[in-house]
């Protein structure tokens, strides 16, 4: 056979010899190369052999010269034309979005690996460590997926594809795990760089600036002793801090020892709890390897590496999940919480997200915040599964109402509803539900985000959509109205969003670019400078920058 191509390098001849005498010698020449000898059998009357080569890119010549016993010769030339497979595959990550702030434990990565001929071994690393299978795709369009449990900060994930020849392909893709902005009653905050920015009303310590600076600020200023933060919770009057090395800190009010800075008590002996007010970032005493932070009204919630959940702070209808309506000023653990995701608080409840999709609450229950189809007025000390939400892969708490996102991009909701913050289009009749409900027209959600009466999606482009109170502009329509039950299309301004924190009644937003924004209620310098605030409320975007 001549005019045979091949991808492989290693090319073989098989034939035979028809020598009417006896066979002498076969040899092979490969191109320009010096011929070498060719092993033969006799089977019957004929020669038989095997030559094996390694071909150059492009043609190439083998020539096959026999000789018999009387020296009289033949021979045969086969032309080769080795085409080598350099094409290496193509592999592109399709979620998460680069540079997305993402505030879940339970990261789904999506990509495309295809290739000219066939992939044959996909893996991924996780921030440089080691590389790990994953199945090769079996359709055409070469799709796949897997999970990743972040660090707290910056992420990088890496997919490499192979093909048969070796050729390697590899798309990485980097964000960030962590809420970049937050907001309180009237207080701000950003993380950029590893720095916690803050500004806004300052009359419990709340932006954590020290003892020296008690006053508000229209400017946002750098929180001291904070260099590698990586997480911010803010709410009411007090701050909550992640720092990349796992450390917990905590600022503001104190009155119900929320920021969790007490020692636990000896057995036998009295036991003051820690209600001091904090003007500066600390400590929290004895917490090692968090990985996120969240907190409630008068209440923080700390999701340790191991999926565990501690708690701090008031306990009056058992928000602290320990079995127990005592408020404790040092962490305590969640009774029989493990392999959770997310934390969220809200006035006086808790909600965890397990990675197994499903959704727990704990604490009050006066507006059915428990979602069980119940409301009641007793205190719900231990956590317990919401019946029938299951597949959610991101959760928000507001006041007394709870977003849950499925991964079909639906979001579910239930709790109070007394400005339309369930998203049904018109108020639930007698203001709650104690059953979760579909939001209305939401279909694409891939995050979800909430605080007092108001709630926000953000959809898979990166946009946002809107419902609830909106007295103040903090849906950012454009407009003022008491209640907006009607999910709507938000600010483009701020898509595709990155974070976003909500305060009560104003929001903090930082943009896929790193752009800080803000809007809703403006007092004691919430939303920043005075060269840009000339009215109370704004019903759109506007821009802060960062010193």
């Amino acid at each position: 056979m001549s005019g045979f191509e091949t991808e492989e390098p290693r090319f073989q001849l098989k034939g035979t010899v028809n020598a009417p005498g006896t066979l002498v010698r076969l040899t092979a020449r490969l191109n320009d190369d010096e011929a070498v000898p060719v092993e033969t059998a006799v089977v019957g009357a004929l020669w038989t052999f095997t030559v094996e080569v390694t071909l150059r890119a492009g043609d190439n010549t083998v020539r096959l010269e026999a000789v018999d016993q009387e020296g009289a010769t033949g021979s045969h030339v086969t032309t080769v034309r080795h085409v080598p497979d350099t094409e290496a595959p193509q592999v592109q990550v399709v979620s998460p979005d680069e540079g997305l702030a993402i505030t879940v434990r339970r990261v789904r990565v999506e990509a495309v690996a295809t290739d000219n001929k066939r992939v044959v071994t996909v893996g991924y690393s996780l921030n440089g460590g080691e590389e790990q299978p994953v199945d090769v795709p079996t359709d055409v369009e070469g799709t796949l997926a897997f999970e990743v449990a972040p660090r707290p900060g910056s992420n990088v994930v890496t997919v490499k594809a192979r093909d048969a020849r070796g050729n390697t392909g590899e798309s990485t893709v980097s964000f960030h795990f962590g809420g970049l902005a937050s907001a309180g009653g009237l207080h701000s905050g950003t993380v950029r760089n590893g720095r916690v920015y803050t500004w806004g009303r300052n009359n419990r310590g709340q932006l954590g600036l020290g003892a020296e600076v008690t006053t508000d600020q229209r400017q946002p200023q750098v929180v001291p002793g904070l260099e590698s933060a990586t997480s911010i919770a803010f709410n009411q009057n007090f701050a909550m801090a992640l720092s990349a090395d796992g450390s917990v800190w905590t600022w503001g009010e104190n009155a119900d020892s929320q920021l969790g800075l007490g020692t636990p008590p000896v057995e036998g002996a009295p036991h003051a709890p820690d209600v001091t007010p904090r003007y500066a970032a600390t400590r929290v005493p004895g917490l090692t390897g968090a990985v996120a932070v969240g907190n409630g009204f008068r209440h923080g919630l700390v999701l340790m590496e191991d999926g565990t959940v501690r708690a701090f702070g008031n306990n009056q209808n058992g928000q602290l999940g320990d079995g127990t309506t005592t408020s404790k000023d040092y962490p305590v653990e969640v009774v029989g919480l493990t392999d959770v995701v997310k934390v969220a608080g809200g006035s006086m409840h808790s909600v965890a997200l397990k990675r197994d999709g499903t959704i727990w609450v704990w604490g009050r229950n006066d507006y059915g915040n428990l979602g069980t189809g119940v409301a009641d007025g007793d205190s719900h000390p231990l956590p317990h599964q919401v019946p029938g939400v299951t597949d959610v892969v991101d959760i928000a708490n507001g006041r007394d109402h709870i977003l849950a996102v499925h991964a079909d991009g639906t979001v579910s909701a239930w709790g109070l509803d007394v400005s339309g913050q369930l998203g049904q289009g018109t108020l639930t009749p007698g203001g709650e539900s104690a059953t979760p409900v579909k939001v209305k027209n939401v279909t694409q959600a891939r995050a979800v985000f909430a605080n007092g009466n108001y709630s926000f999606a953000r959809l898979a482009d990166g946009s946002l959509m809107a419902w609830g109170q909106n007295f103040n502009g903090q849906l950012a329509l454009g407009f003022t109205v008491q209640t907006h039950p009607e999910p709507t299309a938000s600010s483009p301004e701020v898509a595709p969003l990155s974070s976003m924190g909500m305060g009560a009644t104003h929001v903090i937003a930082v943009r896929a670019d790193g752009s800080v924004f803000g809007w809703g209620w403006n007092l004691n310098g919430s939303l920043g400078p005075d060269a840009v605030i000339d009215r109370w409320s704004y019903t759109g975007p506007i821009p802060i920058s960062l010193p």
